[in-house]
């Protein structure tokens, strides 16, 4: 089986979108990795739930469960519970990759908690997500490694604010989903990223 590492290298050298985070958490790998394990429980410490719509997987995290949330989909490709797990992209049509999570020890009883995302996307797809998907997503990520340090450490140490932008981007979503009657409009205020 070709490790976690290698396969995140290769995506990354195919791709023209990257987006890379990183945390340190005073905690242990195991730590770290037992949260990560509940990423697909409906209260789930590991997503931001408050603040975005949910992650739903058809099961438990393991290799070839699916899930996801909205339009975005994808496959439970490799998962080592204090190593990481590796998600590979299956709709929408037009990404073509993968992102997840790395876990590394990172001095004494601290752990170092990567996300990432390398995608190769079609023209269309690449103008949306350089417009609006990357500062969504980026804040999204901040929110969920807040929300991470705080449930293993009971302090967020430099919280994330979220970008005008994204406040824009979201405000402007919730009037389509409004139209079109898909969605509820969630107008909490946010104060991470």
């Amino acid at each position: 089986m070709i490790s976690m590492s290698t396969i995140v290298s290769n995506e990354a050298r195919t791709s023209n979108v990257s987006s890379i985070h990183m945390r340190i958490v005073d905690c242990t790998p195991t730590q770290l990795g037992a949260l990560l394990a509940r990423f697909d429980e409906p209260h789930s410490p590991c997503w931001p739930y408050q603040k975005w719509p949910r992650d739903d997987f058809d099961g438990p995290i393991q290799v070839g469960t699916e899930g996801g949330h909205g339009a975005t989909r994808y496959r439970v490709e490799q998962y080592q519970p204090d190593k990481g797990v590796l998600f590979r992209f299956i709709s929408p049509d037009g990404y073509e990759g993968v992102h997840g999570f790395l876990i590394y020890p990172y001095m004494q009883e601290k752990t170092l908690l990567i996300h990432f995302t390398h995608l190769y996307l079609r023209r269309s797809h690449y103008l949306i997500w350089h417009c609006c998907t990357r500062w969504v997503h980026d804040a999204l990520i901040c929110d969920l490694l807040d929300g991470v340090e705080l449930c293993l450490t009971g302090v967020v140490v430099h919280p994330r604010r979220w970008k005008w932008r994204v406040y824009f981007i979201r405000h402007v979503l919730g009037g389509v989903r409004l139209l079109f009657g898909k969605f509820k409009s969630r107008s909490k205020k946010n104060e991470c990223l």
